[in-house]
């Protein structure tokens, strides 16, 4: 709001738009009194603007989650130590961690790489080494700035401390299928509380085998991605995994086996039995449990399907669980309802177990898992190093021995070329495709 005004702007005063400057007659200004007045009539405004600033600060909150999803959380989680390491050298050494100098990230790889145990040994590996710097890099990106683990500089000093501790890759022995009928026939089922951790066990061994999973993605699963297949077996949906981060998502199917006990849909049948008796009470539990009979007495818990015509002898058609395992041949597969209790589909489908046989509404970890397998395959007297890995590596192994291509394998591990298969060839499988074998020795 304006007044029409008359006014002599004086040297000295506070009158007129600028000091020393006279307005002339009939020009319009703003004063205090328009100010006030202008404020006074436009109350809705002034909550229209605080609305906006509301909404484009829970728009900006979103942002920020998104972009913190777009990392992994085990990621995250290593990052956030690595920068704190990173962080807590630069404050030690006096120099600045965010931005970072070049010569700041030579310096402390250099440290890294001289950094030793009492005996000698080296604390952090050349791999480690490499996730510091991603997380250097993750930081400065995040900041805004430059990273300098992008200089050719940084590169040559990783570089030639892996040279200098060149060294045959550390990897898991695989776990094949006699050594997984191994395992299982040491575990003890049919007694309490050790025959309930035996039955969750179990379906975790032949899952991680069959379905070749990386223990993040077992650990993840819930009731509601496995489902009985009348023909295929057991369907299980992964929903995300290390190299699907955007959650597409990716099914794979747990055939069934020849022997109940290296049937995968029998052993998570088995297994979600005894989470369907749990809410029962203690005692219903308990009595599920003690019913269970011997591994070597496992039987079909369900009208179980024969090979078909077409797989029947076909070694490259077999799964590693059935492959020489006998079956009735000539006996078409037919349809049938599995008999799968019915559970919360959010309940996790491993759950983790408690002195005395509790169970946790918690699943079991990824670290769990690993534990588990290495402390199994160590109590039945398997030679190691053996871990989480050793059952997705003993599928391809075991696979490839039993004459499947790459494209059959790749379809239940997931990979995206036929690199890493033959890494494992190379390393567990010299013989497949080896023309030494053709040397008439």
């Amino acid at each position: 709001m304006s007044v029409d005004k008359t006014i002599d702007a004086h040297p000295g005063t506070d009158m007129g738009p600028v000091a020393d400057a006279a307005a002339e007659p009939g020009t319009e200004l703003d004063t205090p009194l328009d100010t006030a007045l202008d404020t006074a009539v436009l109350p809705d405004g002034v909550a229209a603007a605080a609305a906006r600033a509301a909404s484009l600060a829970a728009l900006a909150a979103r942002a920020d989650a998104h972009a913190t999803a777009a990392r992994a959380p085990r990621t995250r989680a290593a990052y956030a130590g690595d920068w704190a390491h990173f962080s807590r050298w630069c404050a030690a050494a006096g120099l600045p961690a965010l931005p970072a100098a070049v010569d700041t990230v030579r310096l402390y790889l250099a440290d890294l790489e001289a950094t030793r145990t009492a005996d000698g040994e080296a604390v952090f590996s050349p791999a480690t080494m490499g996730r510091r710097l991603a997380a250097i890099a993750a930081a400065h990106h995040d900041a805004g700035h430059p990273s300098p683990t992008r200089d050719p500089a940084v590169g040559a000093v990783l570089t030639g401390i892996k040279r200098a501790r060149a060294h045959s890759t550390h990897q898991m022995r695989p776990l094949l299928l006699d050594d997984l009928r191994t395992v299982l026939a040491d575990m003890e089922f049919g007694t309490w509380p050790a025959g309930l951790i035996g039955v969750r066990d179990a379906a975790a061994l032949l899952i991680g085998f069959t379905g070749a999973l990386r223990r993040s993605e077992l650990a993840a699963l819930t009731i509601a991605d496995v489902a009985f297949h009348p023909v295929d077996g057991l369907h299980v949906h992964i929903a995300r995994s290390k190299t699907d981060q955007t959650g597409r998502g990716a099914t794979v199917v747990l055939p069934y086996g020849a022997r109940a006990g290296t049937c995968p849909p029998c052993a998570v049948l088995r297994w979600v039995g005894l989470l369907a008796a749990a809410p029962h009470g203690r005692p219903a539990l308990m009595r599920a449990v003690l019913a269970t009979p011997p591994w070597p007495e496992l039987g079909h818990l369900f009208p179980h399907p024969g090979p078909t015509d077409d797989s029947a002898g076909d070694a490259r058609a077999s799964t590693p669980v059935d492959a020489g395992a006998a079956g009735t041949h000539g006996q078409a597969a037919r349809s049938f309802r599995a008999p799968a209790p019915t559970l919360a589909g959010h309940t996790p489908l491993l759950r983790a177990i408690r002195r005395g046989g509790t169970l946790a509404d918690t699943p079991m970890t990824g670290d769990a898992l690993h534990a588990m397998v290495r402390r199994r395959a160590e109590a039945a007297g398997l030679p190691g190093p053996l871990g989480f890995h050793s059952l997705r590596a003993g599928f391809v192994t075991t696979a490839r021995r039993n004459g499947a291509d790459h494209r059959s394998v790749r379809r239940q591990t997931r990979h995206t070329s036929d690199a890493m298969i033959e890494t494992y060839d190379r390393d567990h499988a010299p013989l497949v495709g080896n023309a030494v074998t053709r040397l008439g020795l």
